[in-house]
């Protein structure tokens, strides 16, 4: 897979956060890779189970999302 980028997962178990990291992602530190963001709870607020938060570039192409843990707990 010479020059291909490919997807990374990371994961923080204590905050129950995560980051998929797309191929189109410039990467870690880039200041403004991100030109808006996209929670699905916005376009649908019905939607139960772990949070997504989409991260949008300036060419309108998704470059990562955030994941943020559900605790059944606090719905």
């Amino acid at each position: 897979m010479i020059g291909r980028k490919r997807v990374k997962l990371t994961w923080n178990e204590k905050e129950g956060v995560g980051y998929l990291k797309l191929p189109n992602h410039p990467g870690r530190g880039v200041a403004g890779c991100s030109k808006r963001t996209v929670d699905m709870r916005d376009l649908d607020a019905s939607l139960g189970g772990p949070q997504l938060i989409f991260d949008v570039d300036e060419h309108d192409r998704v470059i990562g999302i955030e994941i943020l843990s559900w605790d059944e707990a606090t719905g």
